[in-house]
């Protein structure tokens, strides 16, 4: 009768492992998942000055209606945003410029290369800086 004694004790403490074990597991199983459905997103940053005056070739207005034109050819939707971008060439000038932030959500590499291709060329860039991102997004209505 001693040795059921000293078992019971043992059989208990593991019961209450297992079943701490098993109220963990469904806790972590019940967690909601993170919202939304996991997406690529890339942002397009396009200065507007000139590559060769460093001024710029068109005013704020034209030079977005510029962007909007080509990202309406090449996507379903988009966002576009304004800042004032800066940077130091290799002369060491400093140039600040009215820049357009593009955002592209669930796009592909080669249409978002072909905008960009696009825009370097209507706008006389050198370069736009672009950035990939993987996200989650979803499109809410409300409740």
């Amino acid at each position: 009768m001693n040795s059921k004694k000293s078992i019971l004790p043992t059989l208990l403490s593991a019961l209450a492992l297992v079943l701490a074990a098993a109220a963990l597991a469904v806790a972590l199983l019940k967690k909601a998942p993170m919202a939304g459905e996991a997406s690529t997103q890339y942002v397009i940053y396009v200065g507007t000055n000139d590559m060769d005056t460093y001024a710029p070739k068109y005013s704020q207005e034209e030079a977005r209606r510029i962007v909007d034109e080509i990202c309406l050819r090449h996507f379903e939707g988009y966002t576009l945003q304004e800042a004032i971008g800066s940077w130091t060439d290799e002369k060491q000038n400093i140039t600040h410029e009215y820049t357009i932030v593009c955002y592209f959500d669930d796009a592909d590499r080669e249409t978002v290369y072909k905008a960009a291709d696009e825009i370097i060329a209507a706008l006389n860039q050198n370069t736009v800086l672009i950035e990939r991102d993987d996200i989650r997004m979803e499109y809410y209505s409300g409740k």
